[in-house]
């Protein structure tokens, strides 16, 4: 964002808020707008409540005093007119335009505000519903050194998965980690300085990640990201509390949020001014969602309260009753004619947008249902306080039970194909299922580690794979040893057991020739003797015989045996080998990131903290 030069007054000092603004403000503006009197929500009695704005947002923006609402106001070019029926002094509103001209300086020392404007334009020409077209929206070029290590897990406030590209993030302490889906490789984070994000979403295109977040019962905002870049490129909000749920409409002209003030604000993304400023809900904004086709609005506070709106105009279109607790999550399916509501009292509710009717209740999670999310096809995930973590069809069918073993489950979502489910518990773990099976298939991490404890971890990895290796080769020495010995002695049962076979079907077919005469022939031979000989010979072999295929039965099983442990322990070798060489190149990568950011000189720079406590 730019940021604003200095401007000067005529006698050459800086125009600052202290000594030029406030005079001009305390003369002609504070009967109306004090702490006591703050008309329009706007308070111009001190600095900071003067940059915040009013009912409206805000004001002023730094930089640009055509674009700030409180200049065309004393201009008297624009309504509300300030002061109503005396425009100021030419010299008096030239005063203030230099001061905003010149960066909204507090006092002489001060440093230029930078202005709170769009970096690009994010309205889109049509609505961005289906898949766009070219390769999916990938991160570019993102921090990967963390802003801040949290030195314990805590519970994540929010997980969301791009929708179409194997993406997820995951609101941790202070930023926003990225991981690829599909390998679990870590691919960095957006930095969320301004306190704890409680909520993220993509942009319905992919191509932009929201946060909205902020100090709870201080100050809270939304900041949107272009993740190609890793640049972010709107800020709105400028809240007195943290701003617990928003989201991007899907043509990218309106952002809406919602928290603890329990009004609704529905900002344009084109300048960041607000739209709509809608008093409603009765209690804490926990959920806001539009729908795929940005129609419509959809919020929840945890009384409840559940409210569809007309998105453009921000009327109030139905107020949804049922839910005997708070919500917890809103989500769409991909045509915008069903939403589903999760609350703590169990259910998640689909309701119909064109007439606000209630189509099923599905008794989800008994104890409270804390996420729930539509994927493409239409199934929906759920966790809750009951610990576990379920697929549905809308028609109220469990499909799956996902293998959850962690502690109490707070957030989930699916991947951009529906194949994988991406969850997190109450410790700040991260766990990665197969949506088919519902067996793990990894974890991520988070609070993802700094460079060096990345190397570090990776290092020790390496080294314990070697030793493994080293052990399985030595096992499966002995496994192919015995293998080969347990395959001989088979083959020698069997070969002498063939012989034998021979031997005795020519004995056989001999002693069934027919019997010669009892007397001896030429040779001196007896045939009497040799019958006997042959009778004997056959019965030997017989035994013989019957010897070996029971020795065959015993050794066959061992060799089978053996020959399967050669195969167990080659794959574990070869698995062993795989990751170690995956290991290598990740060290190798990892080192070379490390180096890099050392050469510009942006390693150790990581705050430590105790963590976020939800």
């Amino acid at each position: 964002m730019a940021v604003a030069g200095a401007a000067y007054a005529a006698d050459g000092k800086k125009v600052t808020y202290e000594d030029d603004v406030l005079p001009i403000f305390r003369d002609n503006c504070l009967k109306c707008h004090n702490p006591d009197k703050v008309k329009g929500d706007l308070d111009l009695s001190s600095f900071s409540a003067a940059i915040k704005g009013g009912g409206s947002g805000a004001t002023l923006n730094s930089g640009d005093p055509d674009g700030s609402l409180l200049l065309k106001a004393v201009m008297h070019a624009e309504e509300p007119e300030m002061p109503p029926k005396t425009k100021l002094a030419d010299k008096d509103i030239g005063i203030i335009r230099q001061w905003i001209e010149g960066g909204l300086l507090q006092g002489t020392n001060s440093k230029a505000l930078a202005a709170n404007k769009p970096t690009v334009d994010l309205a889109l020409k049509s609505v961005a519903v289906g898949k766009p077209e070219g390769p999916p929206p990938m991160p570019g070029a993102l921090a990967l050194e963390p802003l801040v290590r949290a030195t314990r897990g805590s519970a994540l406030a929010a997980v969301a998965h791009s929708p179409w590209a194997p993406v997820v993030a995951l609101a941790g302490a202070h930023q926003i980690a990225l991981y690829n889906t599909s390998d679990l490789e870590f691919l960095g984070v957006l930095p969320f300085p301004e306190g704890e994000p409680c909520d993220v979403k993509f942009s319905r295109n992919g191509k932009l990640l929201l946060a909205s977040g902020g100090r709870g019962g201080q100050s809270g905002l939304v900041a949107v990201w272009d993740i190609a870049k890793g640049e972010r490129v709107i800020t709105v909000g400028d809240q007195f509390d943290s701003v617990l749920a928003a989201d991007l409409s899907s043509d990218q002209q309106w952002i809406a949020l919602g928290g603890p003030d329990r009004v609704l604000k529905i900002y344009n993304t084109k300048d960041g001014s607000l739209e709509h400023r809608i008093k409603k809900h009765t209690e804490w904004v926990t959920a806001v969602e539009f729908s795929p086709d940005s129609k419509y609005l959809a919020t929840g506070d945890r009384n409840g309260g559940l409210v569809l709106w007309e998105a453009s105009s921000g009327q109030e279109m139905f107020s949804l009753p049922g839910h005997k607790g708070g919500i917890t999550a809103i989500t769409w399916r991909g045509d915008s004619e069903m939403f589903a509501s999760a609350s703590e009292d169990g259910t998640v509710k689909l309701w119909k947008a064109g007439d606000g009717s209630a189509l099923r209740s599905l008794n989800a999670n008994p104890g409270g249902v804390l996420s729930a999310r539509f994927t493409h096809d239409g199934r929906i995930v759920t966790c809750g306080r009951d610990n576990k973590v379920q697929i549905w069809e809308t028609s109220g069918k469990n499909v799956i039970a996902l293998a959850f073993t962690g502690d109490l489950p707070n957030r989930v979502t699916f991947n951009e194909d529906g194949r994988r489910v991406i969850g997190s518990d109450w410790q700040g773990k991260v766990f990665v299922w197969d949506a088919k099976t519902g067996k793990p298939v990894g974890e991520l991490e988070a609070n993802p580690p700094t460079l060096a404890e990345r190397v570090q971890t990776i290092t020790k990895r390496i080294a314990t794979l070697q030793a493994e290796r080293e052990k399985l080769a030595a096992a499966r020495t002995t496994a192919e040893t015995d293998a080969q010995v347990a395959k001989a002695v088979l083959e020698r049962a069997k070969k002498v057991l063939a012989d034998d076979q021979i031997q005795l079907v020519a004995a056989e077919a001999e002693s069934k020739k027919p019997a010669a005469a009892p007397v001896a022939d030429a040779a001196g031979a007896d045939p009497k003797k040799r019958a006997t000989e042959l009778s004997e010979s056959i019965k030997s072999l017989r035994a013989r015989i019957a010897g070996h295929q029971k020795e065959i039965a015993r050794v066959t099983p061992l060799a089978t045996a053996a020959a399967k442990k050669l195969t167990d322990a080659t794959t574990a070798l070869d698995d062993v080998s795989t990751k170690l060489a995956a290991a290598n190149i990740s060290l190798a990568k990892w080192k070379a990131v490390q180096q890099t950011a050392k050469s510009a000189g942006t390693t150790g720079k990581v705050s430590m903290l105790d963590g976020p406590r939800r």
